[in-house]
């Protein structure tokens, strides 16, 4: 159970650091908040082991918050009960 969830997390920060690596000097609109907010765990947990990674962007729009928080949300929950497996 641990091994998958590292290898998990492994392969998913290497996803993230591929199609979800944050500019901090480029203004997010509302679909990057979508898009970031599905890689926020990855970004997460990216940003504690480098220091140049940022899980949210510093320049942002309003509707990149609510859109962010709102796709974060449903990313941590699929994250951990997203298993699909009934026992």
């Amino acid at each position: 159970m641990i091994i998958r969830i590292l290898i998990q997390v492994t392969v998913m920060c290497f996803i993230g650091w591929l199609l979800c690596d944050i500019d901090p000097s480029e203004k997010y609109s509302w679909i990057s908040g979508i898009w970031h907010g599905l890689f926020l765990p990855v970004n997460f947990v990216r940003s504690l082991i480098f220091d140049d990674v940022l899980y949210q962007a510093a320049r942002h729009t309003t509707a990149y918050s609510v859109f962010y928080w709102i796709f974060g949300v449903i990313s941590i929950v699929s994250f951990f009960f997203g298993n699909g497996r009934r026992e």
